[in-house]
């Protein structure tokens, strides 16, 4: 039988994209006051593409993060600003090493990270597994019940819980 089920989960702004946000901005109004002060007559056009530099920066910051179960494979895939889409990883559920909730995980130092979470650690699982381009690595997701009945599902018999 096929499964398949896809998530949408936004990544919670915490205060250090916020200060991001707010230096990109001075720092725009900064060079625009700097640009009309030397170039009064041409610098409207300069403002503008300034402006709209912030705006794309800005729009940057806004990320989300999809998970695409199908069959025993869990695709992880980055969102930026509604607009770029970017493959994470594709984890063979079948090939995990370990799985649990992240509040009681005992994280390997050795091992790379992917966080894919929403950035709650409370309700956020990781997936230890072999990546071809990052080798050893946890995967860090926040899946909602029907994306964890299917990973369950799949996992191996030596680490379900």
């Amino acid at each position: 039988m096929d499964s398949f089920k896809e998530q949408l989960v936004a990544r919670k702004s915490d205060n250090s994209v916020f200060i991001k946000k707010s230096c990109v901005l001075i720092a725009a109004l900064f060079l625009s006051a700097i640009l009309f002060i030397l170039f009064r007559y041409l610098s409207f056009i300069l403002i503008a593409m300034i402006g709209f530099g912030t705006y794309y920066l800005i729009k940057n910051f806004d990320v989300e993060y999809e998970y695409i179960c199908t069959n025993g494979e869990l695709d992880v895939d980055k969102i930026i600003a509604k607009s770029r889409r970017k493959r994470l990883t594709t984890v063979d559920i079948k090939g995990a090493n370990d799985f649990g909730r992240l509040s009681e995980a005992n994280i390997n130092k050795e091992y790379s990270v992917i966080d894919a979470s929403s950035g709650e650690t409370e309700n956020s699982y990781y997936i230890a597994c072999k990546d071809p381009k990052f080798g050893m690595c946890y995967v860090i997701i926040s899946p909602n019940e029907d994306i964890l009945e299917i990973i369950k599902t799949y996992l191996p018999r030596s680490i379900r819980r």
